[in-house]
């Protein structure tokens, strides 16, 4: 099939998570599909890995200006002999839903949070104004991607989607396999030989864009609880931050705390995971799937996280490697980092056959020639 993809902001070169997971994505139904990008303009022409592309798109702040680039979307359509369309979040679904009415062509808005809500955590003030535009644009469609059951449910129950409309494509990776014990023990020495850390000290881990609320939420809980908790109980740690956009506050907190070491943007967060022994997120503030918690379950990596944190990822699926607390109970956070970095259990199969990309894709493929058929 042909498939027309629309973004509506920057996420070529992709670096971040929420970027990665629509640029992956893409590359990974290249393998079933042809795929053709049309993107806002701040993507450079020379960073968008695929063949078919047009970026000339007005930027998301003036998305609405796009609407004089119909004629010439719907010229792109019938030329390339475009099949299905799919909406990258539900910013531009007006667009996509007058593409659909010009061109008959089934379209998809693939989500990645219930957006308003995330809006609400942002303290937008239009939040609850974009959530109505949200469920009038999820209703409208030909057919609906969640990043979780958690969305899932609320569209069905909430925006009355029918269960047959709508599908879980996750947030992928492209490992489908546990990395052996070795390779772990490798990356661990070569991170504590880089960053000077002592062998004998437990390595946890958070990454992160740093000034997104969510983030500063789980960042002050470790520094105002975790930390002095794991200290009470003589637990030897150094916890690794990487990760953009520190503020200043922040940046002057993490001075005093001999345990933490900042170490910026990294570029190979898999890298970092591999070596890492646990991967700690104590947030309540969530929406969607945490990107990063994928990332570490798939470099063989435990993760201890709230209730909250761990939306996404099915406990019966990441089963032993994933530990829950309930949301704002630190000491049980405290007590699960040490009791879960004793364990030597490995990432399960049933994680990688849910979260590998190529699967995921497979999917993904297969509704499409569905609704194309219909």
């Amino acid at each position: 099939m042909r498939i027309l993809a629309i973004v509506s902001y920057k996420v070529f070169p992709a670096e971040m998570g929420g970027q990665k997971g629509i640029v992956d994505f893409y590359k990974s139904l290249a393998h079933f599909d042809e795929i053709f990008i049309a993107c806002a303009e701040n993507n450079n022409w020379n960073d968008i890995p695929f063949e078919h592309k047009y970026n000339q798109l007005y930027v998301q702040g003036r998305g609405i200006a796009n609407l004089i680039k119909v004629p010439a979307l719907i010229q792109y359509i019938k030329r390339n002999n475009i099949q299905a369309i799919i909406i990258e979040h539900s910013y531009w679904g007006w667009l996509g839903y007058l593409l659909h009415i010009f061109t008959g062509l089934p379209y998809i808005i693939h989500s990645h949070n219930i957006e308003g809500f995330r809006f609400k955590l942002l303290n937008r003030s239009y939040w609850k104004l974009y959530l109505k535009y949200e469920k009038w644009m999820h209703q409208l469609c030909t057919y609906n991607f969640f990043k979780c059951e958690e969305d899932a449910d609320y569209a069905i129950k909430h925006w009355k989607l029918h269960p047959s409309k709508l599908a879980i494509v996750r947030y992928g990776t492209f490992q489908q396999f546990p990395p052996s014990t070795s390779e772990k023990n490798k990356a661990r020495k070569a991170i504590c030989s880089k960053y000077n850390i002592a062998e004998n000290n437990c390595l946890l881990l958070f990454n992160g864009t740093l000034n997104y609320a969510p983030n500063i939420e789980a960042l002050q809980n470790i520094i105002h609880y975790v930390i002095p908790l794991l200290r009470h109980k003589q637990f030897n740690f150094t916890l690794i931050i990487c990760g953009t956009a520190l503020p200043t506050f922040l940046k002057d907190a993490f001075e005093p705390i001999a345990e933490i070491k900042y170490i910026g943007f990294v570029r190979n967060i898999d890298e970092m995971n591999l070596g890492v022994d646990a991967f700690i997120h104590p947030g309540t503030m969530a929406t969607g799937i945490k990107t990063k918690l994928v990332e570490a379950l798939a470099q063989n990596t435990t993760v201890i996280t709230t209730t909250s944190g761990s939306r996404g990822i099915p406990n019966n699926i990441a089963q032993e490697k994933l530990w829950i607390v309930a949301d704002n109970d630190m000491n049980a956070l405290a007590e699960a980092i040490i009791l879960a970095t004793k364990f030597n259990k490995e990432t399960p199969n049933s994680f990688y056959k849910a979260f590998f990309w190529g699967n995921i894709a497979q999917n993904a493929h297969s509704i499409l020639e569905n609704l194309h058929g219909k």
